[in-house]
């Protein structure tokens, strides 16, 4: 008997991960950068997220190379993270890695809140005052791509 108890509560709580891993957040906002072009003299490309809200957000990041015959996705990864209220967060990427100069790219956001606000810019080198003057994409500039509404049940 107690085989079967631990095995009923082993199932219970494998089924409890299982359903939180599964979960799929519902992104209400997805903004883009649409394409911008790697600097000749840039040695990092820097994403910048806000939270401007007062509760967390989730978030997605998606970075795209953009090719002509599509898009691919940047390292084939996405980035998910959860943003609390008020908090800042960045990803700076090398140039000769994930990044090539005199490529075209796109920085797209999905976010729970429009409270979110992204940037993009690029620098000459990893110092404080080397950021590459033009290369500026501030949250103000990104679009926004309507989200469809899911079907209701």
């Amino acid at each position: 008997m107690p085989n079967r108890i631990c095995t009923a509560l082993l199932f219970a709580l494998l089924l409890g991960v299982v359903s939180t891993a599964s979960a799929q957040v519902s992104y209400t906002t997805k903004l883009t950068s649409g394409p911008f072009l790697v600097a000749p003299t840039a040695v990092s490309v820097d994403w910048v997220l806000l939270n401007n809200g007062t509760s967390p957000a989730d978030v997605r990041v998606t970075v795209y190379q953009l090719t002509p015959t599509g898009k691919v996705v940047v390292g084939g990864f996405t980035v998910d993270l959860t943003l609390a209220a008020g908090a800042t967060t960045h990803n700076a990427n090398g140039v000769g890695s994930l990044f090539v100069v005199g490529y075209y790219y796109e920085v797209v956001v999905e976010a729970t809140s429009a409270d979110v606000h992204p940037n993009v810019n690029q620098w000459s080198s990893s110092g404080a005052n080397d950021f590459i003057p033009g290369t500026l994409i501030p949250a103000g500039s990104f679009v926004n791509i309507k989200v469809p509404k899911p079907p209701r049940p």
